[in-house]
């Protein structure tokens, strides 16, 4: 960019704005990946951003310290989840920009955006050693005894999770769902009230023996017995 080009110098065509946020993105990305715009506000978008870019730092080392390559697919799933809302919020930035003022105001929210992205980036990296052949053999020998581990298990038709609400499941396994994907929606740190269904992938965090055995009971199919 011109040393002379500055947010100063945007008209108030959110067109000019776009163009140049999109710069920031691989535009061959998001052709490929047909992204459709969802009217989402800005303050939700930034939230979710920085909250997902936070959650892949602890799935990336936990990946890579436990060997797990579920939660490597996860990580990387994040990552680009990540990018994804980030072209979302360029996309509800550049309709919001009305005036100089309000380019500028933006410009601080998309320097936000990036460091959460660079931080989801280096998640990716970290996870991916595992397939590079590079886990931290050392570093993992020395934290395979740690209090906390974090895992990604499906639950299974049948299974006795099914119908559970996750508030129940510290008191009676020890263990916190932090995450639930659930047919194509992701709900990070869902709500206490919510309910387990058959093929919700989650992510749960607790003791290795408290993870264990939930992975255990979510694998059970009692229809079969």
């Amino acid at each position: 960019m011109s040393k002379s080009l500055t947010l100063r110098n945007f008209t108030n065509s959110p067109a000019v704005l776009m163009g140049v946020l999109l710069s920031f993105l691989e535009v061959k990305w998001l052709i490929e990946k047909k992204v459709e715009y969802k009217p989402l506000s800005v303050k939700t978008l930034l939230t979710s951003i920085k909250n997902i870019s936070e959650l892949t730092v602890d799935l990336a080392y936990s990946a890579v310290l436990f060997n797990d390559a579920e939660l490597r697919e996860e990580v990387l799933e994040l990552e680009e989840y990540v990018d994804y809302l980030i072209y979302l919020l360029f996309m509800s930035a550049s309709f919001a920009v009305r005036d100089k003022e309000d380019a500028e105001r933006m410009a601080g929210i998309m320097k936000l955006a990036m460091a959460a992205n660079r931080i989801s980036d280096a998640a990716g990296d970290i996870a991916s050693t595992i397939v590079r052949g590079e886990g931290l053999r050392i570093l993992a020998h020395a934290f395979s005894k740690t209090e906390e581990r974090i895992m990604r298990v499906v639950i299974s038709k049948g299974s006795p999770l099914c119908n559970k609400r996750i508030d129940s499941l510290r008191g009676q396994l020890g263990v916190d769902v932090i995450v639930i994907r659930r047919r194509g929606r992701l709900l990070i740190n869902p709500k206490e009230s919510a309910k387990l269904i058959a093929g919700d992938a989650v992510i749960i965090r607790g003791t290795d023996k408290s993870v264990q055995e939930f992975k255990k009971i979510a694998e059970e199919n009692v229809d079969e017995k």
